[in-house]
């Protein structure tokens, strides 16, 4: 079992619902005792539910009973406190960032959660597991994070700094919820 908890992107947890998901990350994911999701991974999948009903109401359905399930069991839920607004805040004013948020208007991109996701991250001390690395390295350049980890190539892109390592063994101290998130 893994002796970290990892804040997950949304193409860790989006994986098991492929026709063909990677038997890595599947393995990996069955081997952690807890995971956090934050919020924007949730808003993420809402909104992928939302676009493919219009596609394929079959496998919108099937997402959404798989998203209920998923929102039913225990995990951490980090806080979206005012740390992470500041750091968020302070993400957003840095131009080199900005092609992870901004999306032109003739642009049918959605703009992405990573700034988000990586607040959140620091925030509370957490090394984020994903497949996805480059906007993540690009955003430790300006703002270190405390780990990035890929599990299926098995390896920490951006290894945890020392002094974010007790807090990952204490990362139970951090201000989250443990418990049910409801489906509202």
């Amino acid at each position: 079992m893994s002796c970290h908890t990892f804040l997950v992107d949304t193409n860790i947890l989006s994986d098991s619902q492929k026709r063909r998901p990677n038997p890595r990350l599947a393995h990996w994911l069955s081997q952690q005792d807890q995971i956090a999701i934050p919020y924007p991974v949730i808003v993420e999948i809402e909104q992928g539910i939302h676009s493919l009903r219009q596609r394929n109401p079959v496998r919108a359905q099937l997402l959404r009973s798989w998203v209920d399930g998923l929102l039913e069991t225990e995990f951490l839920y980090p806080a979206m406190n005012s740390q992470v607004a500041r750091l968020q805040a302070a993400m957003y004013s840095c131009r080199a960032l900005k092609q992870l948020w901004f999306v032109g208007p003739e642009s049918d991109k959605r703009p992405g959660n990573d700034l988000t996701i990586a607040a959140i991250a620091i925030a509370h001390h957490l090394p984020i597991a994903t497949i996805d690395i480059w906007d993540f390295e690009k955003i430790s350049t300006f703002f270190p994070l405390p780990g990035v980890y890929n599990p299926v190539s098995n390896a920490w892109i951006i290894r945890p700094a020392a002094q974010h390592q007790q807090s990952l063994d204490s990362a139970s101290s951090s201000p989250m919820s443990n418990g049910r998130v409801q489906a509202s």
